[in-house]
């Protein structure tokens, strides 16, 4: 059981993204999804929660010790950056075995078994791994490390779909057998809806929403219809999000439709769906940046 909490970080670098008042406790055995623009200082808040650099100003904890300069807090937390390097001398059976030095609770046999799924051959060496390779191989020690807090950035963003699936489902398996907080950023939020627990919005180095799962499903609503039938009936409606092509029209809605609302829209031939978690995140950054926020 582990719990990380994060008051009030801040680290500025010029030019660069930044992390302000960061505030957000990370619970034992939930599984968090961080999702920001290429400038939102994602990497750099996972490198301040993991203790790979210090914050300017604020305080980390793990499990009630300040994780900054603590070493015996290195065994319980695993970060892998999908840019991860090793030798490459080193065959794949011996990262494993370097992995092992590090991690108490490393599951050799477990990492064996998905290199063997995603045919990695573990007598490799690792300079021989194409990039799609490498990108499963971090995954998968980011996975067997088993560490009580698991990091991963921005895990598989380049390899091809069917194996970010098939990883996904392992992760989610892996994790109701061995409960443990993982905690990730993705450029690919919609494919772990089904596994994520938790969603983090950050924009300019600020969080500034957080739900879960089951708040955006049931707290966002799409509409669809004729453009001018949907307009004559969303005057008086909060709208997040605006589509319209070929006098098609589809807002997003943030909040739950009363009954009589679903059987008005309904009667005028209006679709209502769910919101993707994407044009949820997209939506709110417009109106950030129509704010000038």
């Amino acid at each position: 059981m582990s719990v990380l909490v994060c008051e009030n970080i801040t680290k500025i670098k010029r030019n660069k993204p930044s992390i302000r008042n960061f505030n957000y406790n990370f619970l034992d055995n939930q599984i968090y999804a961080i999702v920001g623009k290429s400038d939102s200082g994602k990497e750099l808040l996972l490198q301040l929660i993991t203790a790979r650099i210090k914050a300017d100003s604020g305080y980390i904890y793990l499990d009630g010790e300040p994780l900054t300069n603590n070493r015996k807090m290195n065994e319980r937390l695993c970060y892998l950056a999908n840019d991860a390097d090793f030798p490459g001398h080193l065959q794949i059976k011996t990262i494993c075995k370097v992995m092992a030095s590090f991690y108490p609770k490393w599951d050799n046999a477990y990492a064996y078994e998905l290199l063997d799924f995603f045919k990695i051959n573990f007598k490799r060496n690792y300079r021989n791994l194409d990039e799609n390779q490498k990108e499963l191989l971090i995954g998968i020690l980011g996975l067997a490390s088993r560490a009580n807090i698991t990091v991963l950035n921005n895990p598989l963003n380049n390899v091809d779909i069917k194996n970010r699936f098939d990883y996904f489902n392992l992760l989610y398996n892996h994790h109701l057998r061995y409960p443990r907080t993982l905690i990730l950023t993705t450029n690919h939020i919609d494919e772990l809806e089904t596994i994520v627990d938790k969603v983090l919005f950050l924009d300019n180095g600020i969080l500034f929403e957080n739900f879960t799962i089951q708040e955006i499903r049931n707290n966002f609503r799409y509409l669809s219809g004729k453009s001018e039938v949907l307009k004559s009936l969303i005057s008086n409606i909060k709208i997040i999000g605006y589509e319209e092509r070929e006098k098609y029209l589809t807002v997003c809605v943030p909040r739950k439709l009363s009954k009589d609302e679903t059987r008005k829209f309904q009667r005028y031939l209006i679709d209502i769906a769910e919101v993707p978690i994407q044009k949820i995140f997209i939506y709110l950054i417009n109106l950030r940046e129509l704010k000038g926020i």
